[in-house]
């Protein structure tokens, strides 16, 4: 019996363990103090704090509108914006398959399963690739070694034009999974059409967008709790904090990010109390209100079906 299996489903368990571990063993919290932190915030912060969820998921809708006027599906932008918030009320439950899930509620605009597992895995693989990118330079930041950073970045890039080229397409549709690996196949040709020309660059910027804002979030906790950082340190230690949370299948990399951002922090001379705080609301208060946002669209998409275009043909990217 091979135990290799059971090692990898409980690696990421054990990768969050350790972070935990450290965090309350070998750094203990005065608790009086955090809570010190948390209740002598100024409310103008939590308002900010709505603001990057705002804007950044603003820019994420603007995005994914751009992939899906690229496929040629005419949709009203309330409700496309309505249909993309939705999938991070089902990614709730079914983490990233849920956010698959949007190309069901655009079949009546015309999306076919093909386009719309392109249009998906563009929005991801762009998230990704930007927030790699992101943490490259951070780890620059922080280690000093900008050599290694170079390398990863350009390793990034040749990621995304692997998945981008027809070999990729053709391994995908060769794999012995009968329909799923045509419509896989049919989803990456799609995609790398998303991601060339003037849309991959406007979905480029926007993608930067996002994440410079969610890393001013904790920036702006920063200031609030009297230990400021530098913006663009902030933003790095977000960046990494995110690529901690990838390793980890819990919904939103809970607790991964948080902890690694708070060390990163504690590096820098802020106070383990003041990191432990901010990396902890910068993360949860615009992630959480996406998901709350997300389970309300839920409910609006089944008022709203009634709207829908009848049954159209749907689109193909030829």
């Amino acid at each position: 019996m091979s135990y290799l299996p059971v090692l990898l489903k409980w690696l990421p368990f054990g990768v969050l363990g350790a972070l935990v571990a450290y965090v309350v063993v070998a750094r203990p919290f005065d608790w009086q103090t955090v809570i010190s932190h948390i209740t002598d915030l100024p409310p103008i912060l939590w308002a900010q704090l709505l603001g990057t969820f705002v804007l950044s998921y603003g820019a994420r809708i603007g995005r994914w509108s751009l992939f899906t006027r690229a496929v040629g599906v005419a949709v009203p932008w309330w409700r496309n914006a309505v249909i993309y918030m939705a999938g991070f009320g089902l990614g709730l439950v079914l983490n990233k398959a849920g956010e698959a899930m949007r190309v069901l509620y655009l079949r009546p605009f015309g999306m076919s399963y093909a386009n719309g597992v392109g249009a998906f895995l563009a929005d991801r693989l762009l998230d990704v690739l930007v927030a790699g990118l992101l943490a490259c330079l951070g780890i620059a930041l922080f280690t000093g070694h900008s050599g290694g950073a170079l390398m990863a970045t350009g390793a990034c890039l040749v990621v995304m034009w692997i998945l981008r080229s027809s070999l990729a397409r053709e391994w995908v549709r060769r794999l012995p999974l009968g329909r799923l690996a045509s419509y896989a196949g049919e989803g990456m040709q799609a995609m790398s059409l998303l991601l060339s020309g003037r849309t991959l660059w406007t979905a480029g910027g926007l993608s930067a967008v996002v994440w410079c804002v969610q890393g001013s979030a904790l920036y702006l906790t920063l200031v609030a709790l009297g230990a400021p950082i530098e913006w663009h340190v902030a933003v790095a230690a977000y960046a990494i904090g995110l690529f901690a949370a990838a390793v980890v299948v819990l919904p939103g990399g809970l607790g991964a990010a948080e902890a690694t951002i708070m060390l990163l922090l504690i590096s820098k001379g802020i106070d383990k109390e003041a990191a432990l705080v901010a990396a902890v609301l910068s993360r949860s208060v615009p992630q959480w209100a996406g998901i709350l946002t997300g389970l309300l669209c839920l409910a609006v998409i089944g008022k709203a079906s009634a709207q829908a275009p009848k049954d159209p043909e749907p689109v193909q990217i030829r």
